[in-house]
C-alpha cells in the first residue's frame, strides 16, 4: 500500500486529490491539512510515502515546511500551487513533480505512477550485504540474518540472532537501503525484518510489542502501528 498526505488551504482542492488517490488500486490517503503547524505534525506521525504539498498554506509556506523535514522523513514531494515562480526551489528539493493548477486527473495518475516505478526501482537497487566495519576488519553481513535495527545518533545496532554490531550509518539513510517488503519501521528509531516476528502481545488493552525469534521485544510506535498492522494483514 502506497500512503500519502494531502497539503492545501482550500478544502475542495484538498477533498479532489483525496478522492482520486483513495480511488486508486493500493494507494490511501492518510491525512490532509491546510495549516502549516498541522501539517508539519501530521507529516512526523505518519511518515507518508508522498506529500502533495501546496506551496502557499495558512501560516506559512508549503516549500519551506517540506524544506524543514527533507532530512527528517523520505517523502516524495508534489507541489501543487497556480504559480511557476516556485518550480526551481521546489526541483531544489529534489521534488518528484511539480503540478501547475488547474490540473487534469491524469497528470494526478502520472504522479502515481511515477512514484511506483520508483518504487520497483528501488526494491532492485536494495542491498542484500552490508558492510560494517569495525577496529581493523570490515565484516560483510547478510541483510537476512538481521532481526531488528534500533537507531542511535549516526549509528545503527544491528541485532542478529547471536549479537549485536554497530554500523555507522543514521536509520533513516539505512531504511532507504533495505527492502521495504521485508524491513519495516516501527517505532521512529527501529525497524524489524518481517520474516523474523513471531508474536504481538498487548499492553493496557493495546497490542504495542513485537516479540521477535531471538527472543527480543521491540515497541511498537504509535505512528508507525497503523502501516505496521496493515502489512500484517491486521485491524489496527
Amino acid at each position: 500500500m502506497h500512503h500519502c498526505i494531502v497539503i492545501d488551504d482550500e478544502s475542495l482542492a484538498r477533498e479532489r486529490i483525496s478522492s482520486f488517490v483513495d480511488a486508486q488500486e493500493n494507494w490511501q490517503v492518510d491525512a490532509q491539512s491546510g495549516e502549516y503547524k498541522e501539517a508539519e505534525s501530521l507529516l512526523l506521525k505518519h511518515r507518508p510515502e508522498v506529500c502533495f504539498m501546496d506551496i502557499n498554506i495558512i501560516g506559512g509556506s508549503g516549500i519551506e515546511l517540506a524544506r524543514k523535514l527533507a532530512r527528517s522523513i523520505d517523502c516524495h514531494w508534489v507541489f501543487t500551487t497556480a504559480s511557476s515562480e516556485y518550480a526551481l526551489q521546489a526541483f531544489d528539493l529534489e521534488a518528484t513533480d511539480y503540478l501547475l493548477k488547474p490540473f487534469e486527473n491524469s497528470r494526478l495518475a502520472n504522479v502515481l505512477h511515477k512514484v511506483e516505478t520508483l518504487r520497483k526501482q528501488t526494491i532492485k537497487q536494495c542491498k542484500n550485504i552490508l558492510a560494517v566495519k569495525s577496529v581493523g576488519a570490515v565484516e560483510f553481513v547478510n541483510v537476512q540474518d538481521i532481526i531488528w535495527i534500533k537507531g542511535s545518533a549516526n549509528y545503527v545496532e544491528l541485532h542478529c540472532a547471536n549479537r549485536m554490531l554497530l554500523h555507522r550509518e543514521t536509520l533513516s539513510k539505512l531504511e532507504m537501503q533495505l527492502n521495504p517488503e521485508k524491513f519495516i519501521r516501527v517505532h521512529r528509531s527501529a525497524m524489524v525484518n518481517v520474516d523474523k516476528i513471531n508474536s504481538l502481545s498487548s499492553e493496557l488493552g493495546r497490542f504495542s510489542l513485537l516479540h521477535l525469534n531471538n527472543g527480543d521485544e521491540v515497541k511498537i510506535g504509535q505512528g508507525h502501528k497503523a502501516s505496521l498492522f496493515e502489512f500484517l494483514g491486521l485491524d489496527a
